[in-house]
Formats: C-alpha cells, sequence, structure tokens
C-alpha cells in the first residue's frame, strides 16, 4: 500500500521547532499532509498514541565489515540492525578488505545496499591508498562514485603534510574530511591512561594522544578553510580546542558515541573486552565534560561507531580488538540522558538525525516537513527490552548491553514511505 496514515503521534523535528501531537500522511515515498485529524481513504493506519515521530536517525561513523570480513557483519545484517535502531541513512567506514580507496570498491558498497533496499548506505572513502599513509586517493574519483566523506578512520592520517593537502582537495569538491584523532606513537596500549590502566598493570592511551591530533588538524582546518569533522571526541581539552577553533570560524565538527556519555573506565572491570574500545572509556570527569559539551552545542552529532566484532576476537584485553556494536543500543543510550535531564528530546533528535544531514550536506534526511521524503522512525521511550539473541539483528555480540534491560524501543522504520522494521 503506497498510502501511510500515522495517527496521533508526538511529532518532534527539531528543523521545524515542532513538538506536538499530530497526524502524517505518506504517499508516494514523501510526507503529503501533517496535521490533526487527517483521514484518508485506502491507507496503511498506524496508531501512534504514546509513540514519538521524527525524522530518522543519520549514523555518519559505522564499520559495515563488507567488503573482506563478512564474519563479523555484512551490509545486509548491518542495515538490518540500521532499521531496527531507527537509522535509515549510515555511513560505512572504509576499513575493509580492499580498504574503500577506490571506485570499484564503492559502487560495489552503494550498489549492494541499493539492491538489500531497506535503507541507504553512503561510502567514506578512504584518505590514503590502502588506508596506509602515504599516498592520498583520487578524491574527484570516489566522491564521483558515492563517497561522501573522507577517512583512514581505525588509522589515523600522522602526516601533517598529507592532512593539509587532504584538507584543500576535499574543500575544492566540497567535501570533508574525518580522521579517528590518536598520535598512535603515544596510544599504543589498550586501555585509558588512569586509574584502571594501573590498577591493572596495563600499558594505555592517554588523552594527550588524542589532544595533539585535533589540535594539528583544527589548526590545519583553519588555514586551508577545509572542513575537519573529529571522530568519536573522548577528551575535554580536544573539546576546549574545537570550541576555541568553531569561534575562529573554521568549519570544525566533532562527534561523540553514545558508550562514552554513559560508561567510564570502570566499566572494563566488570566487562572487560567487550567495553575495549579506541579512543578508551576514559575517566568520570572526562564523561562530565562530554555531557557539558552536548549541552553548549561543541558536540555536534552522535554517532555509533558501530563495530562489530567475532567473540574469539574479544578475548583478553591486550589482545582483543576495540570496538562494541551500537547500532539497536544508540536510542536507549540517549534517552537514558533525557531521562537524567542532561538533553531534552529535541536536542536528541538533532543530534541523532538533523546535525549529521546538515553536516554531511544529504537533502531528504534530518525532516519531515510536508514535501520531505518519508524517512521517520516512530518510537516508544517507555518501552522496556532486552537485547539479545532473540532481539539483535547483528552478526556480533560485542557490547556491555548485551541481555542487560534497557529502555526506549523503535516501534516502527519508514525508509523512503515504506514500512521497513515495525515492532508490534
Amino acid at each position: 500500500m503506497s498510502k501511510i496514515l500515522i495517527k496521533r503521534a508526538r511529532v518532534i523535528d527539531p528543523s521545524q521547532g515542532l513538538d506536538s501531537i499530530k497526524d502524517i500522511l505518506i504517499e508516494k515515498g514523501r510526507i503529503k499532509d501533517i496535521g490533526e485529524y487527517l483521514f484518508e481513504l485506502e491507507a496503511q493506519i498506524i496508531q501512534a498514541n504514546g509513540l514519538i515521530a521524527c525524522p530518522s536517525f543519520v549514523d555518519i561513523h559505522v564499520h559495515l565489515r563488507d567488503p573482506g570480513q563478512d564474519y563479523k557483519e555484512d551490509l545486509e545484517s548491518g542495515m538490518k540492525s540500521a532499521v531496527a535502531g531507527g537509522f535509515t541513512t549510515l555511513v560505512c567506514m572504509p576499513n575493509t578488505n580492499p580498504s574503500i580507496d577506490s571506485p570499484e570498491v564503492a559502487q560495489y558498497i552503494v550498489r549492494k545496499a541499493e539492491d538489500i533496499g531497506l535503507c541507504k548506505v553512503l561510502p567514506a572513502g578512504a584518505l590514503t591508498k590502502g588506508r596506509k599513509g602515504k599516498e592520498l586517493v583520487d578524491f574527484y574519483a570516489l566522491k564521483k562514485a558515492g563517497c561522501v566523506a573522507f577517512t583512514d578512520d581505525g588509522s589515523p592520517l600522522m602526516g601533517s603534510n598529507l592532512m593539509e593537502k587532504a584538507l584543500r582537495l576535499t574543500a575544492q569538491l566540497g567535501s570533508l574530511v574525518m580522521n579517528h584523532c590518536e598520535d598512535d606513537r603515544i596510544a599504543y596500549g589498550h586501555i585509558n591512561d588512569g586509574y584502571v590502566s594501573s590498577l591493572l598493570g596495563l600499558a594505555s592511551r592517554p588523552a594527550s594522544a588524542e589532544d595533539i591530533l585535533v589540535a594539528r588538524d583544527c589548526v590545519l582546518a583553519y588555514h586551508t578553510g577545509g572542513h575537519i569533522h573529529i571522530q568519536h571526541v573522548s577528551s575535554s581539552l580536544s573539546l576546549d580546542l574545537i570550541r576555541f577553533f568553531k569561534d575562529k570560524g573554521t568549519k570544525v565538527s566533532c562527534e561523540v558515541n553514545p558508550y562514552h556519555l554513559l560508561f567510564n573506565e570502570l566499566e572494563l572491570l566488570t566487562s572487560y573486552a567487550k567495553a575495549k574500545v579506541n579512543p578508551p572509556l576514559r575517566g568520570e570527569n572526562q564523561r562530565k565534560a562530554l555531557l557539558e559539551a552536548l549541552k553548549d552545542g561543541t558536540i555536534d552529532c552522535i554517532a555509533t561507531d558501530h563495530a562489530p566484532h567475532a567473540s574469539w576476537e574479544k578475548g583478553s584485553l591486550e589482545r582483543a580488538m576495540p570496538g562494541m556494536i551500537g547500532l539497536q543500543t544508540a536510542l536507549p543510550m540517549m534517552l537514558q540522558l533525557v531521562r537524567e535531564g542532561y538533553i531534552s528530546l529535541s536536542k536528541m533528535v538533532e543530534l541523532m538525525s538533523c546535525n549529521p544531514a546538515k553536516i554531511l550536506g544529504l537533502e531528504g534526511c534530518g525532516s519531515i516537513k510536508v514535501g520531505a521524503r518519508a524517512n521517520l522512525v516512530l518510537f516508544d521511550p517507555e518501552k522496556e527490552w532486552v537485547l539479545g539473541e532473540e532481539t539483535s539483528f547483528s552478526k556480533s555480540r560485542n557490547t556491555p548491553l548485551w541481555n542487560k534491560p534497557l529502555k526506549g524501543k523503535v516501534i516502527y522504520t519508514i525508509f523512503e514511505g515504506r514500512v521497513v522494521y515495525q515492532d508490534v
């Protein structure tokens, strides 16, 4: 049925200052009308009393492991996880095998995602060939093939000369550079430099490793006019640097992961390798600084950094691969911050939908205005559930939240006017 009528939802859309009980009529893939007591014959009716409707979420930073590592995740399992979490747009990272450093690999991802059809997958092209940090890719060819940003994510670009050139070239194309800011000459350990690393006697990854590259990248963006996007910020000093350069008019944006907002380094003592991520979970003061940066607008958006791994890759802390899955847990984690009073529901939607779409310059995302493409999510902020074997769509299980109670659940996800996920 090409028509969907959503009845009596609380509609939240920060892009138009909307927060009220409304009906939404969808026809031929677009929002046809938003109003009160709408009526339409031959439409699928969704009774949305008690549900919140908002623009579907945009994840600017995910790992889908396809091609080359589909034992961890593939495009279909990742896309199913995404729509179950309310996401209809994903930007997938290029640390695949082969990496997304050629138009052929980028087009493979775009075409395969279109064939699956659950949501939109936009590749981030590598910054350097093979992500080896030595030779820049052909930015023009990759953008033409569908890449919306460029990064060697997982491997920080250490060469300042290459970063400067990359920022200049991508600025000419109207694109942006993302960087995993950890100087790997300093961040060679496993967990945060703090109480837990001292307690366990493990080599650490200090916040200074992040601060150094954040400072460098902001300076280069300031001088080149390029757009630098700081991935998974975790340090209070990095936040201060980003604030400073934003005030200078620099094109700098940044993301934070939900797990850096809700967990501190003590989580390692109970979740062990499931809580190992890069950059690592920091101390409580750093976590509180991130929460303050949500409030004051320094942090532009939420990104899951969904990073699936096989169970055998999450053994001891010393040997475990870093990363957590996060597409299905992002909403309940962010709703916890809403309940604790750190952000409003409207701010949450802005961080998870409107702002990432704006950073990437995407049309048809981040808004449910009349005439816009019908990409939206309906969720129950009070529904309790458990992420486990019966509810997870990912191939991987690496999260401290596995088999833990969660509050806040996606009930419907609508992509291009089609219901692609429902939990009823």
